[in-house]
């Protein structure tokens, strides 16, 4: 398998596919995109499979290291390219302390409950439909981003303060994935949303992410 030292994304087309376009178009990183998109004819490239024995996306592949899961590639990418644009706070600095408690409950408490609406609403036919599920699960969501909205009273614009950082990708991707299926996002994380999005890193990486296939995939399962 040759192995690419510009970085490679693998997978578009859903809300943990856009965090790594995300993270590597605000570090102004060049890269390549293969459109995997899931649950379509893409996912059996061989190629692809290679690099993803568990047929999950997104996967970067830069030089030697093929890597998986969107939190484990944002970060990586924010280390690797920090002289570019700092999107973590300085290690073991206090601030770096609440970074990572907000990375790390948006992708529990914001981005589980998600999954669980796409696995029983979306994708109901593989994992069976269940509107029980899927109304606790809303209902959970708008719960917990109450959380992140008092976070960003006390912070705003963006959830570190003024700066920018990985924490807004994680939480912007989120927002953007609530609201694409119905759910009211509380005020504040609305107008979070609005702010990051106007951003050109996400609008390129949106562009990226969700082109004209993948966006036709979307509007199948919303069916």
């Amino acid at each position: 398998m040759t192995r690419e030292t510009t970085p490679v994304v693998w997978g578009v087309g859903t809300a943990r596919t856009i965090r790594a376009h995300w993270a590597l178009c605000e570090l102004g990183v060049d890269y390549k995109t293969h459109e995997i998109i899931p649950r379509t004819e893409t996912m059996n490239d061989p190629e692809f499979l290679k690099r993803s024995e568990r047929g999950k996306v997104p996967i970067l592949e830069h030089g030697d290291l093929v890597l998986g899961e969107s939190g484990a590639i944002v970060f990586y990418l924010a280390d690797q390219f920090r002289d570019q644009i700092a999107l973590t706070p300085e290690l073991s600095s206090i601030e770096r302390a609440h970074f990572d408690e907000i990375c790390f409950f948006t992708m529990m408490e914001l981005d589980g409950p998600l999954y669980i609406i796409r696995r029983h609403q979306g994708l109901g036919e593989i994992y069976g439909a269940s509107d029980t599920a899927v109304n606790a699960a809303r209902e959970y969501y708008v719960r917990q981003a109450q959380v992140v909205e008092g976070w960003l009273s006390e912070a705003g614009p963006f959830l570190m303060g003024e700066a920018f950082s990985a924490a807004d990708i994680f939480v912007g991707s989120c927002s953007s994935w609530a609201q694409f299926i119905g759910i009211e996002l509380p005020e504040g994380l609305a107008q979070h949303l609005a702010i990051v999005s106007e951003r050109d890193g996400f609008k390129q990486a949106f562009a990226t992410n969700f082109p004209p296939a993948a966006m036709a995939e979307l509007a199948r399962n919303l069916e």
